[in-house]
């Protein structure tokens, strides 16, 4: 190999390693707005799922049954915070606020059973919240509010434009793939779709189920604003197996101002709950739809979540999900050919 073949190999790979590492950074600085556009997708095809049903059967076009679950979206919205939202609003305050007095009752326990000492070791303080200067605060807390609206609202119009012309989006992506894999690439986007439209559904599922099934439970054990958490149960349960645990410490700790027994008998049942949502409801679930192992699952939501914070947190599970199916077609069976 002559020097000046040798030099053009040299300044070859410095040039690929310099455009990986320059394409790898890109992604870390803009890894917010990607993980935001991710969520305006699996907004676009929640949207188009909902839209599909109705242009099937129906001789509505496609975007005028979008428009109609669009129309239908805001309805329910408007007439549910009109009936709804204003006491689900009061029981979140009185959830705080009964959150705020359990952690006092508990600090208060352990200053009189296990001593002074142990209690100082953890509260490091003599309240439980620190205290809280609403002229103070509210700078910092205005602008988190405007921050989590501009992204919300950045989500929606992401879905809404991708929902009502996917078919642009699709032939963008496909110009970009070689003729020959164009194919390939057209079967890799539906499986996608369809994996992303399977983990929605069961998310769905498994949200309403348990949401009704704990603010029911609740009351029955007599626990103070059961419906109000059930619905927080709900929510958290969008993301597996982290959500689900941490949606027990505030019933818990409700519970616990009540009676010790108490709180361990509304443990008991969060426990046979998600027992049973893992064992009977999930399973049932994910034989038409997305499954993913357990330890895959927490493993992403907590990387995701050490990286990204909240937001890594909520794309973690349909992330992986996403890069799961892949590996499955682009890996296990292009490179490897080993087929279903």
């Amino acid at each position: 190999m002559s020097t000046e073949e040798y030099l053009k190999r040299i300044l070859l790979t410095a040039g690929v390693v310099g455009v990986l590492i320059t394409l790898v950074t890109f992604i870390w600085v803009v890894a917010d707005v990607l993980l935001l556009v991710f969520l305006g997708i699996l907004l676009a095809i929640a949207l188009r799922t909902l839209a599909y049903p109705i242009a099937r059967r129906t001789r509505i076009p496609p975007r005028g049954a979008l428009l109609i679950v669009l129309f239908t979206i805001l309805v329910l919205m408007v007439g549910g915070g009109w009936l709804f939202v204003p006491e689900l609003l009061r029981q979140t305050d009185q959830l705080f606020e009964q959150i705020n007095a359990a952690l006092n009752y508990v600090e208060a326990f352990i200053n009189q059973d296990w001593g002074e000492g142990l209690a100082g070791r953890v509260f490091e303080g003599e309240q439980t919240l620190p205290d809280f200067n609403l002229l103070t605060g509210l700078p910092g807390t205005f602008a988190d509010t405007l921050g989590i609206l501009a992204n919300v609202l950045f989500i929606v119009f992401i879905g809404i434009f991708i929902a009502f012309d996917p078919g642009l989006y699709r032939t963008g992506i496909i110009s970009l793939i070689p003729p020959t894999g164009r194919q390939r690439a057209h079967e890799v986007i539906d499986s996608l779709i369809d994996g992303m439209q399977a983990w929605l559904l069961g998310r769905v599922i498994s949200m309403i189920v348990i949401g009704i099934v704990v603010g029911v439970g609740l009351s029955l054990l007599g626990i103070p604003l059961a419906p109000a958490l059930g619905v927080l149960t709900g929510l958290l349960e969008f993301i597996p197996i982290v959500g689900p645990v941490f949606s027990a410490f505030p019933a818990i700790l409700i519970a616990f101002t009540q009676d010790i027994m108490q709180a361990v008998y509304v443990a008991i049942f969060f426990l046979v709950a998600q027992q049973l949502e893992g064992n009977v409801l999930t399973p049932i679930v994910q034989q038409k739809t997305v499954s993913l192992p357990p330890a895959l699952t927490l493993t992403a939501v907590l990387v995701m979540g050490f990286l990204f914070g909240p937001l890594g947190v909520l794309v973690a599970t349909p992330l992986a999900a996403a890069i799961l199916i892949l590996v499955k077609m682009l890996y296990i069976e292009d490179v490897l050919g080993k087929k279903k």
